[in-house]
């Protein structure tokens, strides 16, 4: 077997997946998380250059009342794209205590094989 090739710093941007706790969407807009109950939180400890995006916008475009429920656990999934060259271990530890957050995952580190 080949060792891995890893791609050199900064050539890529990482993005982190996530899950919404149930009732909670994203407001693009205004950039902030918001609950059924009206509550908010605005997430300010990504490095700048950050975005947050949903993994199905135009479902997450409809109004819920229209959707079934396999469309609306589907809007539930989101993925913070960090900016060229960004750690993320210390961003995933970050999200994992947000209050609208259910499940976080780290991408898995991708290469190629080195040739011989």
């Amino acid at each position: 077997m080949y060792p891995a090739v890893h791609a050199p710093p900064g050539a890529s941007r990482r993005a982190i997946d996530l899950k919404l706790k149930p009732r909670w969407r994203f407001d693009a807009a205004r950039g902030l998380f918001v609950a059924g109950s009206g509550r908010t939180f605005a997430p300010t400890s990504l490095p700048r250059g950050s975005r947050i995006v949903y993994k199905v916008p135009s479902l997450a475009a409809t109004d819920p009342a229209k959707l079934s429920g396999s469309e609306r656990a589907l809007t539930r999934y989101m993925q913070v794209i960090l900016p060229a060259g960004g750690a993320t271990a210390a961003e995933v530890t970050a999200i994992r205590g947000w209050p609208c957050v259910e499940d976080v995952s780290a991408p898995p580190e991708v290469s190629l094989p080195a040739r011989p």
